[in-house]
């Protein structure tokens, strides 16, 4: 029973996910682990491997195969293989949701549209411009210049009235116009909902280029933030779904690919 490591580097964390083969062919995730991403990408990656272990009491020694998916994926040194973000998301998302027909990954450098063709293999997908103001990592900051942790960014969304609107593609104008909400005695709750619906604006636009259909599973990080999940839903009339661990679905994706390669690997071994 072979097992896989697929550890995703990520620009705010790193995950790790360890996935075994049954007998039956199923795979099954046996622990995962998470470390915030530093200035050392291969410590980072190996920190979340190692409470990936620690959580179903395994050793180094177990895993037989590594696969490395993210931003920085090539700076993995243990890697076996490595796996772009955008294949691994969509293999870990159809595997959770396979009525899935689209995916949206919302991270904290960007934002990914993907559209999925059979077995969960990528059809079509469109990132975000370089800018936080597409990203988690813009409302990492709003959080706090507002003064309130990200925890609780989700809940008090819910709790808006009246959203103010962010309307700037840019972040720094973005977060002038936060200030002015602020200056105009806007709540916390209001602004927040202000940069969800504007994000759900932008990753809307990016689903329509890639030609939205199907269920859509969100994955990544802010999937977490049920304001964001309802912003989404306000805007489109199809079933959205959220796995429980969103932010670990394309370390997921990375190991089931790599069990892929490892028993083409192994294969190709006997009959040599």
């Amino acid at each position: 029973m072979p097992v896989v490591a697929g550890i995703d580097s990520g620009a705010g964390f790193t995950k790790a996910v360890l996935v075994a083969q049954s007998n039956s062919g199923d795979p099954v995730v046996l622990g995962q682990g998470q470390a915030r991403t530093g200035t050392n990408l291969d410590e980072s990656a190996g920190a979340a491997l190692r409470q990936a272990l620690e959580a179903c009491g395994l050793g180094r020694s177990a895993v037989d195969y590594v696969a490395t998916t993210g931003f920085g994926r090539y700076s993995i040194v243990l890697r076996d293989i490595q796996i772009t973000e955008i294949t691994s998301g969509a293999r870990g998302a159809w595997r959770l949701f396979p009525r899935s027909g689209c995916v949206l990954d919302i991270g904290s450098q960007s934002t990914r549209a993907i559209a999925l063709g059979d077995g969960g293999k990528v059809r079509a997908f469109k990132t975000n411009d370089k800018c936080a103001a597409g990203s988690g990592m813009f409302i990492q900051r709003a959080a706090k210049y507002l003064e309130i942790p990200v925890e609780r960014v989700g809940e008090c969304s819910l709790r808006a009235s009246s959203p103010q609107p962010i309307s700037s593609v840019c972040a720094v104008l973005a977060e002038s116009e936060i200030i002015n909400h602020v200056s105009a005695g806007a709540s916390v709750e209001n602004i927040l909902r202000g940069i969800h619906e504007s994000l759900a604006d932008r990753a809307l636009a990016l689903l329509k280029r890639v030609g939205l259909q199907g269920e859509l599973t969100l994955i990544g990080g802010v999937a977490r933030q049920q304001g964001m999940v309802e912003a989404l839903r306000g805007r489109l009339d199809i079933k959205i779904n959220v796995p429980e661990d969103c932010e670990y679905v394309c370390a997921l994706g990375a190991a089931l690919l790599g069990h892929i390669r490892l028993a083409k690997k192994q294969a190709a071994a006997m009959n040599t």
